[in-house]
C-alpha cells in the first residue's frame, strides 16, 4: 500500500474529498515526525495537540481532522497487518 492508496482509502472510508484527506495527512506527517512512535498512542493530550495543530495549519475543522486521522490510523494498521500477516490465523 503506497501513500496514494492510503489517502484514497481514508477518503473512501470517511467520505471526505481526497485532497482534504491528503492535506490533513501531509500536515500530520510534518507535525508528528519522529515523535509519532513514542507519543501517538501513549498520551491522549499529545494526540489532541497534534490534531489541533493540524487543524490550525490546514484550516480544516478539528472534528474533520480527527475523523481523517482516525481513519488514517485504521487504514495504515490494516495495511500493515495484511502485509505482515501477524494477526491472521490459519483455519
Amino acid at each position: 500500500m503506497n501513500k496514494t492508496d492510503v489517502v484514497t482509502q481514508v477518503s473512501e472510508n470517511m467520505g471526505f474529498a481526497t485532497d482534504v484527506c491528503e492535506k490533513v495527512i501531509k500536515a500530520f506527517e510534518e507535525q508528528s515526525g519522529d515523535a509519532l512512535v513514542s507519543k501517538w498512542k501513549g498520551n491522549k493530550k499529545n494526540k489532541e495537540d497534534i490534531i489541533a495543530g493540524i487543524s490550525e495549519k490546514t484550516d480544516i475543522a478539528i472534528e474533520e481532522c480527527e475523523k481523517i486521522i482516525t481513519a488514517f490510523e485504521e487504514v495504515v494498521s490494516t495495511g500493515l497487518s495484511d502485509k505482515l500477516k501477524f494477526f491472521k490465523t490459519n483455519k
